[in-house]
């Protein structure tokens, strides 16, 4: 039996640089504060654009630091408040009340689950000091109304980052676009060192206050055992007086250099664990698209980056509970998105309401995220797609939909058990197979499967068209080995969502082709040449004109020309979609095999039919 997969919302693989630079440390003999802890500092604050980094032992602890400092700095009272978004990680708001400070929560967008700047102003008081957005799951807030307010009503500001790295806000990056940037390297986050959080700003006496804090308190002419080397005469006098002279009530917050190893051998290639992270993201987001009438999936706010730190989903309706118990028994980990209206320790604290703050409740009720990380390969990425589309099949059939796939048995293909291993038990009562050859000895294994058998000649689209059967949409999938039959689902879910017509494209990014010979790479030129043309000439979008696996709308099926077959009538088909701007969809998928030497010749054949198509369709524009 197959082992299940466990896929966990983050993970951490120690390289051999890794194991390199901590042996270095070691063999240093230099445990604490020391190069390598420069070192990181110095490089995560310039890539983050910023002149100054501290180093600290968790991004709560950098979190509270910052407030401390500022507190500090500034003046402020015991009592004043922190402007909080209502959905953030429980650190945000517990260290502001470690700083005997109140919390004051501000409800956040539906969209981005971030700080809704447009409800800032209202929770405004004569004691507010300071507001903390959060740049959750790795997409920054929208910082530029923020940031007006703050300069309006004099605020500080303090960038919760610790989900977030590298991620840009209109062309600056996170930790750059406030007072202080707070940062986490803990475990599962996008830069790990184990334990460990980070300060950014560009504001020295911010800086020299931070670090002081996070080494007890300690004058700053002496924060490091480096900072009496090469000094002498009166100099190494005046550092010897105060080296042990505690200016502030600080905290004992330090990290080790083999932290600040791991770090630095991260940053060494952190734009490739970001781009991975993109990329699984977006393969997610295509294959997950299918549902879109029951989950909202993570979006991009505009002129920014997402670095993905994690995959948030929010079911638009339905309670979380149910599909999280279903990922979690397949071995997909999830996490709550974690609000502050109810949790436990606050009931007693704060005087909330949760109707006060309905996105956030909205989020509490149906909100959780996945991993999307840079280390789950593409097998990772279909199973996880594979396990939703389990759980939405059953939602398929309480609607009034009725659906029908037809196998086209046209060409040989050895074995079909493996296909009908893939096709739903939803579907399979619903399945028409189509044989052209009568012999074909694959005939009985249908049968005992209890799917009808319909034998047919010229062309099956043609074929279903003309039948009078009762179905909503049909899903053709060529029964001969050269498209991946785990993709039915998806295509079938996908219909369910309302669209007209769903290709299931070899082009699409996470598709894939067979290793092209001679034939088949002309095959694919032909292919993206048709494709390309009219997306320019129809305004189009489609990766795959002429995919022969794809679903169709009843009615759309029936408004099709007649007069052409096989690839010229698949490719007239997506032109008129796209002509009559039909509600399209694509879903990658895989070809599996090298057709035949006849298939390729009947590609051959349909180059003129398609092009004399492609202008009777531009003509009559």
């Amino acid at each position: 039996m197959e082992k299940q997969p466990v896929i966990g919302v983050g993970t951490y693989v120690a390289t051999p640089r890794a194991k390199e630079l901590v042996l270095k440390a070691l063999d240093a003999n230099r445990l604490s504060y020391g190069p390598m802890s420069q070192e990181f500092e110095s490089s995560f604050s310039g890539l983050h654009g910023c002149r100054f980094g501290v180093l600290s032992n968790s991004g709560t602890s950098a979190l509270h630091i910052a407030i401390a400092a500022l507190k500090e700095l500034h003046g402020w009272q015991d009592g004043d408040e922190i402007l909080v978004p209502a959905c953030t990680f429980i650190a945000t708001s517990n260290v502001v009340l470690h700083n005997n400070l109140t919390p004051v929560f501000v409800d956040v967008e539906r969209d981005f689950y971030e700080i809704d700047p447009r409800q800032i102003e209202a929770h405004i008081t004569p004691k507010t000091r300071a507001i903390i957005p959060v740049h959750l799951y790795g997409l920054p807030a929208d910082m530029d109304p923020i940031s007006e307010l703050a300069q309006q009503y004099d605020l500080k500001v303090i960038e919760d980052s610790c989900e977030t790295m590298f991620a840009t806000y209109k062309g600056r990056v996170v930790g750059s676009l406030s007072d202080i940037g707070c940062f986490s390297t803990y475990v599962a986050h996008l830069i790990v060192t184990g334990v460990g959080g980070l300060n950014t700003t560009n504001n020295p006496d911010y800086a020299i206050k931070v670090r002081s804090l996070v080494n007890h308190g300690r004058d700053s002419i002496y924060l490091s055992i480096d900072d009496d080397d090469e000094k002498t005469d009166q100099e190494l006098r005046y550092i010897i007086e105060r080296r042990f002279s505690f200016v502030s009530l600080g905290h004992s917050l330090r990290v080790t250099e083999m932290e600040a190893a791991l770090g630095i051998a991260q940053l060494e290639e952190w734009e490739p664990m970001i781009e991975k992270r993109g990329s699984n993201a977006q393969r997610l987001i295509r294959s997950l698209s299918a549902y879109n009438e029951y989950i909202q999936l993570p979006q991009i706010r505009a002129d920014c980056t997402h670095s993905f730190m994690m995959f948030p989903i929010v079911l638009h309706e339905q309670n979380k509970k149910d599909l999280v118990q279903h990922l979690e028994e397949n071995g997909i980990e999830t996490r709550d998105m974690m609000t502050l209206i109810r949790q436990p320790v606050y009931r007693n604290l704060l005087s909330i309401e949760e109707d006060d703050y309905p996105a956030s409740k909205w989020i509490t009720d149906n909100g959780f995220y996945i991993g999307c990380h840079h280390n789950l390969s593409d097998s990772d990425l279909d199973y996880m797609s594979d396990i939703f589309s389990q759980f939405w099949m059953t939602k398929r059939k309480e609607k009034s939909d009725t659906s029908l796939l037809v196998l086209i048995l046209d060409e040989p293909m050895t074995d079909l058990s493996h296909l009908l291993e893939y096709i739903p038990d939803e579907l399979m009562s619903d399945t028409v197979a189509l044989v052209s050859n009568p012999e074909d000895q694959r005939i009985d294994l249908l049968e005992r499967q209890k799917i009808r058998i319909e034998k047919y000649a010229g062309d099956p689209v043609r074929f279903v068209k003309e039948a009078e059967w009762n179905y909503d949409y049909v899903i053709f999938f060529p029964a001969n080995g050269s498209y991946d039959p785990r993709d039915i689902a998806k295509v079938s879910n996908m219909m369910a969502s309302g669209h007209d017509m769903v290709v299931a494209s070899r082009f699409l990014s996470g598709g894939m082709r067979h290793a092209e010979n001679q034939n088949n790479l002309y095959r694919s030129l032909g292919n993206r040449f048709f494709t390309s043309l009219s997306n320019i000439l129809f305004l189009g979008n489609m990766t795959d004109t002429i995919s022969r696996f794809r679903a169709i709308r009843k009615h759309r099926l029936q408004s099709i020309v007649n007069e052409q077959n096989g690839y010229p009538l698949l490719f007239g088909l997506s032109i008129q979609a796209m002509k009559e701007r039909w509600q399209i969809n694509e879903i990658p998928t895989h070809e599996v095999v090298t057709l035949s030497s006849s298939h390729m010749r009947k590609a051959w054949l349909s180059v003129i039919p398609m092009l004399l198509r492609l202008c009777k369709e531009w003509l009559s524009k």
